[in-house]
């Protein structure tokens, strides 16, 4: 699977990265291990490693991306790094955030949730709050795509965010969202 792939050549940067700073040799050993039949992978897996992305940019790069295996570890470090957190459903029955903050929560056909600063760590909390929250909605009557395909995951959010619609099996499965760790309401 890709995953698999993005995340072996990852590891063989890490161990390449581990004796060498110059980013053209990583590169040129990377490739003349891989080879050219994975270099779009190869520049992909390098471009998540050193570029600094907005929450914008982040979910113009992961729309319309399969999802049936998540985010590649890569994916999630660069989130994390950014300070990036990416919301999407998983299965039938689970809110899923990775990135700067990871958590999952149950909402079977749907549930409120709320962010919520606990001994210096953002923890998700079941139920409305004040602020910080999300609402998992599970076949929401407006949730489709700009070609009309249902969604079956969408999220409303008072967090300044951006969204992108993740696929799964080249379907829509779910409108996720990206937003910044630093822009949650603290206190």
């Amino acid at each position: 699977m890709i995953n698999n792939k993005i995340n072996e050549i990852h590891l063989f940067l890490e161990g390449v990265s581990s004796v060498c700073d110059d980013l053209n040799v990583i590169a040129e050993k990377t490739m003349g291990y891989f080879g050219k039949k994975d270099k779009r992978i190869v520049d992909y897996v390098l471009w998540m490693k050193t570029r600094t992305f907005s929450a914008e940019q982040f979910a113009k790069i992961l729309s319309m991306r399969d999802f049936s295996e998540g985010l590649s570890d890569v994916e999630t470090a660069c989130a994390k790094r950014n300070g990036l957190v990416v919301v999407t459903g998983y299965s039938d029955d689970v809110i899923e955030l990775e990135g700067a903050i990871f958590a999952e929560g149950d909402c079977f056909e749907g549930g409120k949730f709320h962010l919520k600063r606990i001994k210096g760590k953002w923890k998700l909390e079941r139920g409305a709050g004040k602020k910080n929250n999300i609402s998992a909605l599970w076949h929401a009557k407006d949730a489709f795509t700009d070609d009309g395909d249902s969604i079956p995951w969408t999220y409303r959010t008072d967090i300044p965010h951006a969204k992108f619609i993740a696929a799964n099996g080249g379907d829509p499965f779910s409108e996720g969202l990206v937003f910044d760790v630093r822009k949650l309401c603290r206190g």
